[in-house]
C-alpha cells in the first residue's frame, strides 16, 4: 500500500499535542488510509514516555478486548491502519525497523524541532528492510565471535556498513489538505487469539542441549530455541538452537530458529507461520531460571507465547527452570506499567514522584512473582 499523503490537520493536532508535553516526549496515534491512499482519519492520541509510546494503551483505544498480548491487539487492526508518532528533536527520518517488525504496517514519523514541524517520514514493511534487520542482528553478534583484534575490527566494520544502509530506508511523505474523516466503525470482524497454554514440564534432553550449547560459547551469552507444548503440558524442542548475546537473544534470530523469516516481519511470522502452541525457551547463565519484566514482555506480553528460562552454572549444572505464561495478572501489570510512566511526568511534588517510583519497583517484583517452577 503506497501512501500518497497525510492530511495537514492530523499533523497539526499531533504537533500541538506534543508541544504541550515538552521534555522531548512523543505522542502517537493509529491513522487510517482512505480510498485515495491518503491518511485522513486517526484514533485517540496517546502520550509517550521515557521508553517511547505505550503501545498497549494506544491499541486499547481501538480494540475493546482485555487481557491479551500485544500481538493479539495488533491483529485486530484493519489493513489500512498506519502507526503515527511525533519525534521531537528529529527531522522525521526513520533509521530503524522496530516498528514495521512488530506491527507489519507503514510507520509515519513527524519530525519536530523548536516546536515546529520539520518533516514527515514514512517506512513501509518491505522484504528488503526485513532482510536488512536480520543482517543487522547477525552483524551485532559477530564481534562476540572474534578471537583477535583484527577479526573484531572487521566485524565492527561490517556492522557499521549495515547501519549506514538504514539511512536510506525511509522516504518523505507529502502533507495534503482535506477534511479529517471519522475512524472506521469496525476495527476487525475476526478475533485472532492464542490459547492460554499451561506448561508443566520440559524435556530433559531439550534443557540439557540448551545448557550444553550455552557452555560451549562465551560465558554469559544466552542461547534459545522455540519449543512446542503437547496436550500434557510437556515442552519438546521445535526449532534449532540459536546463540544470542550477553544476556539476550535478538528477536528475529530467535524466530528464525523455527523457520526462515528473512523477508517477513515478526508479526507475520508469529501470526501465520509459527504455531500458537510454541514456547520460547532460553538459558540464564549463572542464574537459577528466575525471570524478570523484560522476559515477561518478550514472551507472553508481546507474542502471547509462554517463556521458559533454564538456569545453570559454568559447569553445565542445571539450577532450575521457570515459566511465565499468559494471564490476566501479567497483562494487568503491563497496562499499569504504561500508566505509571505517564504519571511520572505529571507528578507535582517529590512525594508524588517517590510514590510512583516505588510502585514501579513494586511492579518489577510482581513480574518476578509470575515465574512458576516447572519440572525438567
Amino acid at each position: 500500500m503506497k501512501i500518497n499523503g497525510i492530511f495537514e490537520g492530523i499533523i497539526n493536532v499531533l504537533v500541538e499535542r506534543g508541544n504541550t508535553l515538552g521534555q522531548g516526549r512523543s505522542v502517537g496515534t493509529i491513522g487510517f488510509v482512505d480510498s485515495n491512499n491518503c491518511i485522513s482519519a486517526y484514533s485517540e492520541i496517546v502520550d509517550g514516555g521515557l521508553s517511547g509510546l505505550p503501545y498497549r494503551k494506544l491499541l486499547s483505544r481501538l480494540v475493546k478486548r482485555k487481557n491479551i498480548s500485544l500481538l493479539e491487539l495488533i491483529n485486530q487492526l484493519p489493513d489500512n491502519a498506519v502507526l503515527i508518532s511525533t519525534e521531537p528533536g528529529q527531522t522525521g527520518i526513520i533509521v530503524g525497523t522496530g516498528g514495521i517488525n512488530i506491527f507489519n504496517l507503514p510507520i509515519v514519523r513527524i519530525g519536530v524541532k523548536n516546536k515546529k514541524l520539520v518533516g514527515v517520514g514514512v517506512l513501509y514493511p518491505e522484504k528488503d528492510f526485513f532482510r536488512l534487520a536480520t543482517q543487522s542482528e547477525k552483524a551485532e553478534l559477530d564481534s562476540l565471535m572474534a578471537l583477535n583484534m583484527e577479526d573484531e575490527r572487521e566485524a565492527l566494520r561490517l556492522s557499521t556498513e549495515i547501519k549506514l544502509k538504514f539511512l536510506r530506508i525511509s522516504e518523505e511523505l507529502p502533507i495534503v489538505k482535506g477534511n479529517i474523516n471519522d475512524i472506521p466503525a469496525k476495527i476487525s470482524n475476526d478475533i485472532w487469539e492464542i490459547p492460554e497454554y499451561r506448561v508443566k514440564r520440559i524435556s530433559r534432553d531439550f534443557a540439557e542441549d540448551l545448557v550444553a550449547k550455552s557452555n560451549s560459547i562465551e560465558q554469559g551469552r544466552e542461547v534459545a530455541a522455540l519449543g512446542i507444548i503437547n496436550d500434557d503440558g510437556v515442552i519438546e524442542q521445535a526449532g534449532e538452537i540459536v546463540i544470542g548475546g550477553m544476556g539476550y537473544v535478538p528477536s528475529r534470530l530467535l524466530a528464525s530458529s523455527y523457520c526462515d523469516i528473512d523477508d517477513i516481519s515478526l508479526r507475520e511470522a508469529y501470526t501465520n507461520i509459527i504455531p500458537k502452541s510454541t514456547v520460547i525457551v532460553h538459558t540464564h547463565p549463572g542464574g537459577t531460571g528466575v525471570m524478570h519484566i523484560n522476559d515477561a514482555m518478550a514472551g507472553p506480553g508481546t507474542w502471547g507465547r509462554p517463556i521458559i528460562a533454564i538456569g545453570h552454572n559454568e559447569n553445565g549444572e542445571i539450577k532450575g527452570a521457570t515459566v511465565i505464561e499468559k494471564s490476566s495478572k501479567l497483562f494487568g501489570l503491563a497496562d499499569e506499567n504504561e500508566i505509571l510512566e505517564g504519571k511520572f511526568f505529571r507528578a507535582e511534588t517529590p512525594e508524588e514522584e517517590l510514590k510512583i517510583r516505588k510502585r514501579r519497583y513494586g511492579l518489577a517484583q510482581e513480574f518476578t512473582d509470575l515465574c512458576n517452577e516447572i519440572i525438567i
